[in-house]
């Protein structure tokens, strides 16, 4: 009995945990890109360290995953507050930009 209470016990860890598994794929990454593009808005050390000027109206949240090779970026208004994001872009290592799925309670 134990032993079937320690077993249901970590299941359910891994379950609520959020872990990856599975094969990493590019269409988990998109399904982040756009979950993060809702939720994710810049602090203050973002601003600092990653945002540069993209045009006019934009800004750009750089990101570099030195681990595989793919760079992206999240587009945020420039002209008004509070800064959201507007969209996301690959900037380079598409072939790289994958993730693995992650277990959600949704």
């Amino acid at each position: 009995m134990k032993t079937q209470n320690f077993v249901f016990i970590m299941s359910l860890l891994v379950v609520f945990s959020g872990c990856a598994v599975g094969p990493a794929t590019y269409e988990n990454f998109v399904r982040k890109m756009e979950l993060n593009k809702k939720m994710w808005t810049p602090n203050e050390y973002m601003i600092k360290n990653f945002r540069e000027i993209y045009s006019e109206d934009k800004y750009i949240y750089v990101f570099r995953n030195t681990i595989n090779g793919c760079v992206y970026g999240y587009l945020t208004n420039r002209d008004g507050k509070p800064e959201r994001v507007i969209d996301w872009i690959i900037l380079s290592g598409k072939e790289y930009c994958k993730e693995k799925q992650r277990w959600t309670l949704s």
